[in-house]
């Protein structure tokens, strides 16, 4: 039987706020005061993977959520929330797919759409005693109006490749995809994870996608891209196997790319324009207690302004500005327990305040 809903909205204590404000006196990488954290999903189940976007003057908020926990199963689905001022929500859309997982949901707005992708392991029936990135294959469903939404279907030149965040410039669609190098075959993660690669992908209309551009040629994982005015890409990729997150840049046509080593491990990564700045985010784990935190990237570096109530599986955050000084960060996180004593995963929204000169 599937569990009850229930929306709630908390704000932690004031003095657990005070602990994710790191200050830093740099202009370029300005101190930001957390304003509040409020948990906004809990049902029971185990939420994840969240994505966050406005469209159309309404604040979407995305995440899978599955009643038999973080791994591979059929059972999970990919929630959409909706609301009008991100305080008060309500579900807008839920879906899943016939004898697959899905999992790491994220917004793109494209041609007057709003779409929701999915990356969806092939776990037939039950939860698979083993699985294979050779048989993913991403899904994609899209609304024009954020009420009526259309989908699930399977989106062309996906298969074999692990999707993730999207972004768009100009009139095409950008879509990581990560595969293994020629679909070998592989029987561990150890085996596997030097041979993954990191593939741009590009569609005229957000729903069959092509090979544009390898960025990453092993150890490929999880990437997030920011397009600059003039065409060039600036992207966040988390590292495979638990190694370092790179800094990857190219210029258009996306043939030649610079990669740099971020000095920590980034999981579920996002990166993103804040005003005049660009903001970065995900799952640190520098001394084995994994935690959400957000960066200014200045030159090539990661200066740390927050840490996030957070502890165990967490991350993969969402953002929206409100103004040039305010943002909504989503993500979600296992750092509190239920009426039970057990550990609950749900979805967070942080509100975030660039501090003033005075503070």
């Amino acid at each position: 039987m599937r569990k009850r809903l229930i929306f709630v909205s908390i704000i932690l204590p004031a003095l657990l706020l005070a602990a994710c404000r790191v200050s830093l006196s740099a202009d370029a990488a300005p101190a930001v005061n957390v304003v509040s954290v409020k948990r906004v999903f809990d049902n029971g189940e185990h939420n994840a993977f969240t994505d966050l976007c406005r469209f159309r003057d309404r604040y979407y908020l995305t995440f899978r959520s599955c009643p038999d926990g973080h791994g591979v199963n059929p059972t999970s689905s990919i929630i959409i929330l909706t609301s009008g001022d991100a305080r008060s929500w309500k579900e807008a859309f839920r879906f899943s797919v016939s004898k697959r997982d899905v999992r790491d949901p994220h917004f793109l707005i494209f041609r007057d759409r709003l779409f929701v992708y999915t990356g969806a392991w092939y776990s037939g029936d039950t939860a698979p005693k083993s699985y294979d990135l050779n048989e993913h294959l991403g899904y994609g469903v899209w609304s024009e109006n954020g009420e009526t939404w259309q989908g699930p279907i399977m989106l062309e030149g996906t298969y074999g490749h692990y999707i993730w965040r999207a972004a768009t410039f100009g009139d095409k669609a950008y879509l990581c995809g990560r595969r293994k190098r020629e679909f070998l075959k592989t029987a561990t993660r150890a085996e596997r994870d030097p041979l993954v690669e990191s593939a741009m992908l590009e569609s005229d209309d957000g729903l069959v996608w092509r090979k544009r551009a390898l960025f990453q040629e092993q150890y490929g994982n999880e990437t997030a891209f920011l397009f600059e005015q003039n065409g060039a890409v600036l992207a966040v990729a988390r590292g495979g196997g638990q190694r370092n997150a790179e800094l990857c840049r190219s210029p258009p046509p996306y043939s030649s790319w610079t990669r740099q080593d971020l000095g920590r491990y980034i999981g579920g990564p996002l990166v993103v324009r804040w005003g005049e700045r660009t903001l970065v985010g995900g799952r640190k784990n520098l001394t084995g207690e994994p935690k959400t935190s957000l960066y200014w990237l200045v030159d090539g570096q990661l200066h740390e302004f927050a840490e996030l109530p957070s502890a165990g599986d967490n991350s993969y955050p969402g953002f929206v500005a409100l103004s040039d000084r305010r943002a909504l960060v989503s993500y979600y996180s296992s750092h509190e327990r239920n009426a039970a004593g057990d550990v609950s995963t749900n979805i967070y929204l942080a509100e975030l305040e660039i501090a003033s000169a005075r503070e």
